[in-house]
């Protein structure tokens, strides 16, 4: 599934620049790592959307409940791929790839990285997903959020070899239609009556459980995956 001519072209292609410049290595480690680029900037244009929907006949707020639904659902979908469909090492695991040294940076230590399935990409997954819930609000500005996810998010991953092109466009592709789906009439209506009545009758409340929602998802669920592989650990 791996070696398709795309995969390979572009790992050929971004592999001559890998020993170019240690300065360059390091800010682009940094970026794939870093939740200030990855989820708080992307976040925060989402809220930004939710404070300025004053007016109740707007469609901002309903559009954003949708999105983190979808999300969370991309996401799920995401995880029983990567864990139920067959095995794809990564890029930088697999040992049928050329070797490629990144001048700068130390061998990676993290075990998950030769042991997690590859295919689709969870990045590409939860923040194409983002980037369509805000476009669907405004087209000028998730464009900019699709073109940022792209250079600054799933574009370094590939670069460092954690993940395949395939992967970061099976996972685009599934996050922006869970969102998509998630905002038809249809769908909307399966939540959209507690949501309004909920958020009417105790927005504090309310408004503080999805900030807390946004916070998890702009983390990559860090906490949730922390606490089940710690409930999981435990009953073993």
């Amino acid at each position: 599934m791996w070696n398709n001519s795309l995969n390979l072209m572009v790992i050929n292609w971004m592999g001559q620049f890998n020993s170019a410049s240690a300065h360059f290595n390091q800010i682009v480690h940094y970026m794939a790592n870093s939740d200030l680029v990855k989820g708080f900037p992307i976040m925060g244009i989402i809220w930004f959307f939710w404070f300025r929907d004053t007016d109740p006949k707007s469609n901002s707020k309903r559009i954003i409940v949708a999105t983190l639904i979808g999300c969370v659902i991309a996401v799920g979908i995401t995880r029983l791929i990567n864990n139920l469909g067959p095995f794809q090492p990564r890029p930088i695991a697999n040992p049928a790839l050329p070797y490629h040294a990144y001048i700068g940076l130390s061998e990676p230590k993290s075990q998950a990285l030769y042991i997690w399935n590859s295919f689709p990409s969870d990045h590409a997954t939860l923040f194409f997903s983002l980037a369509m819930g805000i476009f669907l609000i405004s087209k000028r500005a998730g464009a900019c959020v699709f073109l940022y996810v792209l250079l600054f998010i799933a574009l370094p991953r590939v670069y460092l070899g954690l993940h395949y092109t395939t992967d970061i466009l099976a996972g685009a592709l599934l996050g922006t239609a869970c969102v998509a789906l998630c905002n038809r009439k249809g769908i909307v209506k399966l939540y959209d009556a507690p949501y309004q009545t909920l958020l009417n009758k105790y927005p504090a409340a309310f408004q503080a459980i999805i900030f807390i929602i946004s916070t998890e998802i702009s983390l990559m669920f860090y906490d949730v995956r922390l606490l089940g592989l710690g409930i999981v650990k435990y009953l073993h």
